[in-house]
């Protein structure tokens, strides 16, 4: 916490789940029910960020900070761009 860039972020999976498989610096993690998990934090980097939330193996909703919405926009369609269509 302390970084210039807010996250809040929503993942569908359990709390207990999603603490093994994240790093503690990208934030706090909160139960919002039993498979949902809200976690909030700050960054100084969007792109290091997001490059971890899609490390994840659940999905998630950047739900605040605008630098990371754009960010995690961005790499999505990075990424779609390097895959052929089938």
């Amino acid at each position: 916490m302390g970084w210039e860039y807010t996250c809040e972020v929503v993942v569908d999976a359990p709390l207990e789940k999603l603490a093994r498989h994240l790093p503690p610096a990208l934030g706090r993690l909160e139960a919002v029910d039993e498979q949902t998990t809200r976690l909030t934090g700050t960054t100084g980097n969007p792109y290091w960020y997001a490059e971890q939330l899609a490390a994840l193996p659940a999905p998630f909703r950047v739900e605040g900070g605008v630098e990371l919405q754009h960010t995690v926009r961005w790499l999505g369609e990075r990424l779609l761009a390097a895959s052929p269509e089938a």
